[in-house]
């Protein structure tokens, strides 16, 4: 009986709810002028209509109208092509209208570059702060469009959402977006608006999530000295390659630059924002330490320092300097533009770094740009069993790039050290050697080509692997003529080793090269093409007898070709002369020549 009632009363009541309003809506001009009221009394903003208002009954009371501007033309603008109010229906039963929620079907908001976001929503929240008034607004397929000064689009964002607020309380969006083709969901609530009045601080609690990652803020704000607060901050990103990516920026490296997580307390005040107790991870790396970010004139600024147990470094890859078939020096243009874009100073300490096989330990590092210039310092670090130092300073010039490197290694793994910064692994022994060299140029080739510094390298008990100098020696003192053989294989030891370059034009010039042993002791010069990769050296050998004095028997060589697979050659008119059994053959005549002289 009682649902039979209420069937029989909702249309009477929907006649009486009619009869009410219907008198107050009956024109065009105050249809509109109720429109107005409704959206004033809802948001407190004034608005113009272009299109026709109309008012429905079904299947709710609500005033529907097109063509609705909220906004200045020299400020943020808000065009609602079809907006509709629907009424509260308590109300209307006592003759009075009231918006329940206000819908916006296809809303584009528009914000020049030149108006400030951060007083845009100053204005807003102090308003609901300060204000008794409630409302719902419903976005259906929104536009939010930034422009630049000349009225270009910088980007677009497309929004379905729900905003609510309550006067003198709090205001909330829920919805998701869609910027560059990727979707987000987005939840933002900002509470106790009221303290905003006093120049206090109120509270937001903001967070948004796609498929790339997640972002969020829960902390204070306030607008008493430009937009100010503290809180604590987390991201997240599935890939930070997809990332970027997304935001058209490339990886610095080819390698790495997958999972990341950031955790930290974040107090920002304008331009400026500190974020400590920092926890980051990337690549399963895991730091901790604090940054200072400010922004001068758009300029971001960056400062800060990490420190970790373990950085692992194999996901980056190697430094790529030549082509793939390792033979040619890389012609691949250098581009340092981006370094100008902003300024940094990043300091890094780890108690372990592993690149490749390569492991240095107690290890503190510096990374500097400024004003486009790039400066890299590693500090003293534990590697290779013994000290490693290294810096290099990158910087564009009308040239191209300009590059300055300096090594130093001391009481190090000649072989291990050796292999992971020259790839060669010829000489073993424990030993110090120092490295500068600057040059400049478009790409890797033109630097190496232009090449200008120094070599300086000591040893101590070692050997030089591939070659055993001691017995090719000492069969050749016995048979001269008896050919050499293959010259490759084997090691030959030595107590102590020296070397001196210069390098000019990138050109090494070996001022300087001995190895000395109890058997053996070899004096070289020469040149090496650094950008052709090719020697031309001569030296000579010298066996030593029992009491470590140096034999009569001296060989002079040449190392020449690749300096991966270098070709060494006796000297042949040496071994001629020092050939009894040759002698008859040639007679007088060819000592006169100078080509055969008196045995040693």
């Amino acid at each position: 009986m009682r649902k039979l009632l209420a069937i029989l009363l909702l249309p009477l009541l929907l006649v009486v709810v009619g009869a009410a309003v219907a008198p107050k809506l009956a024109s065009q001009e105050r249809l509109r002028a109720e429109a107005l009221d409704l959206m004033r009394a809802a948001t407190g903003m004034d608005a113009a209509i272009d299109g026709d208002v109309r008012f429905e009954v079904l299947p709710w009371p609500a005033l529907e109208m097109q063509g609705v501007r909220i906004g200045q033309d020299d400020g943020a603008s808000l065009s609602v092509p079809h907006l509709r109010i629907v009424l509260d229906l308590l109300p209307l039963v006592t003759g009075a209208a009231r918006a329940d929620y206000i819908a916006l079907a296809d809303p584009v908001l528009i914000v020049p570059d030149r108006v400030s976001n951060t007083g845009m929503l100053a204005e807003l929240l102090r308003r609901i702060g300060t204000g008794t008034l409630a409302g719902e607004i419903r976005v259906m397929d929104g536009l939010l469009r930034l422009t630049d000064g000349d009225g270009g689009t910088v980007t677009t964002a497309r929004m379905n959402a729900t905003i609510d607020w309550r006067g003198g309380s709090s205001l909330n969006l829920d919805g998701g977006l869609i910027w560059h083709d990727q979707p987000m969901d987005v939840d933002v609530a900002f509470s106790q608006l009221g303290a905003l009045a006093q120049g206090q601080n109120a509270r937001l609690r903001a967070s948004t999530s796609g498929p790339l990652g997640d972002l969020s803020y829960e902390g204070s704000f306030g607008f008493a000295s430009g937009l100010s607060g503290e809180g604590a901050v987390y991201a997240a990103a599935r890939s930070v390659r997809a990332t970027l990516d997304w935001l058209g920026l490339d990886a610095p490296t080819e390698g790495g630059f997958g999972p990341f997580t950031l955790k930290a307390d974040m107090l920002y005040s304008g331009q400026s924002a500190a974020l400590s107790r920092v926890r980051l991870e990337l690549d399963g790396n895991v730091s901790e330490g604090g940054f200072n970010l400010r922004f001068d004139e758009g300029r971001p600024r960056i400062q800060g320092s990490l420190a970790t147990g373990t950085l692992d470094l194999a996901p980056y890859g190697q430094l790529v300097l030549a082509d793939p078939d390792g033979r040619n020096w890389s012609r691949d243009p250098i581009e340092t533009q981006r370094l100008g874009r902003f300024d940094l100073d990043l300091r890094l300490s780890a108690g372990e770094v592993r690149v490749g096989g390569t492991k240095l330990e107690r290890f503190a590092a510096s990374a500097v740009v400024k004003g486009g210039k790039l400066s890299l310092a590693i500090g003293e670090a534990e590697g290779w069993q013994g000290i490693f130092r290294a810096s290099a300073q990158v910087a564009p010039v009308a040239a191209g790039t300009e590059v300055r490197v300096e090594l130093v290694c001391e009481d190090v793994a000649l072989a291990q050290a050796l292999g992971d910064i020259f790839r060669t692994q010829r000489l073993e022994g424990t030993g110090s050697f120092r490295l500068t060299a600057a040059g400049s140029g478009r790409d890797i080739a033109g630097i190496v080509g232009s090449l200008d510094g120094s070599f300086r390298l000591q040893g101590a008990t070692g050997a030089l692997v591939g070659i055993d100098a001691p017995r090719i020696l000492s069969r050749l003192a016995e048979r001269p003529l008896s050919g050499v053989g293959n010259l490759r294989g084997g090691r030959t030891g030595f107590d102590s080793i020296a070397a001196e370059a210069t390098i000019a034009g990138g050109v090494a010039s070996l001022t300087a090269l001995s190895i000395d042993s109890t058997r053996l002791a070899v004096r070289m010069n020469g040149t090496a093409s650094i950008l052709s990769r090719d020697l031309d050296l001569a030296g000579t050998a010298m066996l030593k007898d029992a009491s470590g004095t140096a034999s009569p028997f001296e060989l002079p060589f040449v190392v020449r070709g690749d300096w991966d697979d270098p070709v060494l050659l006796p000297d042949p008119q040496s071994l001629i002369r020092r050939s009894g059994a040759a002698r008859p053959l040639f007679g007088p005549r060819m000592e006169a020549t100078g080509i055969l002289a008196p045995p040693p």
